[in-house]
This record gives C-alpha cells, sequence and structure tokens, in this order.
C-alpha cells in the first residue's frame, strides 16, 4: 500500500450527515431533511522508500491506519496539497461547524 501510495498525490473523502429532530418526535426519525456533505482533500506523498520505509514499517505506525500511514505521524513524508487537515484525521471540523451553524438558521 504504501510503495502504491509513493510519490503521488491521492484523495481522502468523508462523508458527514447531519439531520435536525424535533424534540417532540424523536421516535418519529427526521423532522427535516438531513444535510449532507463529502469533504475531499489531497494529499502527496513524497518517494517513501529504502531506511525511512523500513523504519516506518519497523515502527507499527502503519498498523490499522487507512491507507497504511496516518497523515500525523512523525517522519512520514506525506503532506496536504488542498483541503482539511481534519478531514484528512477523521472528521472535517470546519465543514460541520458550517453544517451546524446553517442547521441554526433553519425554521425547525
Amino acid at each position: 500500500m504504501l510503495t502504491l501510495l509513493s510519490g503521488r498525490v491521492h484523495r481522502v473523502l468523508t462523508g458527514v450527515w447531519i439531520c435536525r429532530q424535533q424534540r417532540a418526535s424523536l421516535a418519529d426519525g427526521p423532522s427535516q431533511r438531513p444535510h449532507e456533505t463529502v469533504e475531499e482533500s489531497l494529499l502527496k506523498m513524497d518517494p517513501f522508500e529504502g531506511s525511512l520505509l523500513e523504519w516506518y514499517l519497523d515502527s507499527g505506525m502503519w498498523q490499522g491506519k487507512a491507507g497504511a500511514c496516518g497523515f500525523q505521524d512523525e517522519r512520514l513524508p506525506l503532506r496536504l496539497v488542498s483541503g482539511s487537515e481534519s478531514n484528512v484525521v477523521g472528521l472535517p471540523l470546519e465543514r460541520v461547524r458550517a453544517m451546524l451553524d446553517d442547521l441554526d438558521q433553519r425554521p425547525i
């Protein structure tokens, strides 16, 4: 996986779905149309090979991670080209905040 990403740009996509419910009818399901989006971030992995790749594999930091790497992992030759750092590590906080603000403006 890491050698496939090495030297390439790749996309991280996160789907977000938020729905507001009326307090009186929580059991009845959503009271409005859900607010949904897909956030995209682009990452570039510089060439990742030789002793650096061996060190990373030996470190075990790759285990349990999508793409066998973590954006926040030390010494990883991975950089954000566009989009949100918080999207890359799990949840696009800026987008979620904007969606929640938008829901606050909508009538119930």
